[in-house]
């Protein structure tokens, strides 16, 4: 069985590829063309350059494959409008499913975002019928992926497609090249001094993310969604753990919610005379929120992994210091 991944060479998908490996699945790799790709390195998988946004090549890069697990994705932080993720983001996903539904592939599993649903408290999580916040309702990224999803969701409903979503949280683990999420231990290692927002995260391991989604493929039903998350920690928390596994002596420094939110109009006003950056009003918001989500769901019929933060801090830390990254 041939499966395709858009978007290969993400964070994600670089263990997704390892997984469907690992389960005897024959993998054909969808990436741009000059994208990088060194997790990808040494395995014995095939290769499709292309871009996700041209139809034809899309239709392409689909034929002969069993399966197509959709990652690519635009996860630009400095776009201001909808309409700037529209095309790699809900266009492409149109062109994947009229492909898959060409060559009769026998399932999509889309990857999604958990902030298309709303989160609740830890004592009463967000699960898969909950809205999506006015939060994300204001974050075009977070919109443009609830408009895929929900093309993704409708097709099945009119039995055209097989498709399941799925909706990690904030992915930890190694393999982080760039990093990506691995970014906030940039906020944290080396530092003497370490400034924390008030809000929180819920941290979910990549692996057990790309376990559940490989699981996908032949697993849960068609048309719903997944939410695949993991455990609920406030940046404070986070932090401290990060630090006292690194064996640093640093200082702990609150951020005021009102501090971050007046740096985050004023970034949104930059933004709007043409010079990018991410400390926008609606990005500052999420990091004075806390996020807590169920993956009830995904446990039972995906059988999603649950990990704890201290393996989860453990093994970014390992993989930080073999590539001394920081």
């Amino acid at each position: 069985m041939k499966v395709l991944v858009t978007g290969a060479n993400g964070f994600l998908a670089s263990h997704i590829v390892r997984n469907l490996l690992q389960n005897g699945y024959e993998v054909r790799a969808m990436l741009r063309v000059g994208a990088s790709a060194p997790a990808l390195h040494g395995l014995n998988i095939e290769f499709f350059r292309g871009n996700i946004t041209d139809s034809n090549e899309v239709m392409n890069a689909v034929e002969g494959c069993d399966y197509v697990i959709h990652a690519a994705a635009d996860t630009s932080q400095h776009y201001r409008h909808v309409s700037e993720y529209f095309p790699t983001n809900v266009l492409a996903t149109g062109y994947i499913i009229n492909a898959v539904q060409k060559h009769n592939c026998k399932r999509l599993v889309f990857v999604s975002t958990a902030n298309t649903f709303g989160s609740g408290t830890h004592s009463a999580p967000g699960n898969e019928n909950s809205p999506q916040s006015p939060l994300f309702s204001s974050s075009g990224y977070a919109v443009s992926k609830l408009m895929a999803q929900n093309l993704v969701v409708q097709n099945c409903w009119s039995e055209l497609l097989d498709a399941v979503v799925v909706n990690p949280s904030f992915m930890l683990g190694s393999l982080d090249y760039k990093p990506s999420s691995g970014k906030i231990f940039q906020m944290i290692l080396g530092k003497k001094i370490v400034f924390y927002p008030p809000g929180g995260k819920n941290f979910v391991s990549v692996l057990s993310v790309s376990k559940a989604i490989v699981n996908a493929l032949t697993m849960g039903k068609s048309g719903q969604a997944f939410l695949l998350t993991g455990v609920d920690c406030s940046y404070r928390e986070f932090f401290s753990k990060v630090i006292q596994k690194a064996k640093q002596k640093s200082l702990l420094v609150p951020i005021p919610g009102f501090l971050l939110r007046l740096l985050g109009f004023l970034g949104s006003i930059i933004q709007k005379i043409g010079v990018n950056t991410s400390l926008t009003t609606v990005n500052t918001a999420i990091l004075c929120e806390k996020f807590s989500y169920s993956n009830k769901r995904a446990i039972e019929a995906l059988n999603l992994e649950n990990t704890s933060i201290d393996s989860l801090v453990d093994e970014c830390l390992d993989w930080f210091k073999d590539r001394k990254s920081f």
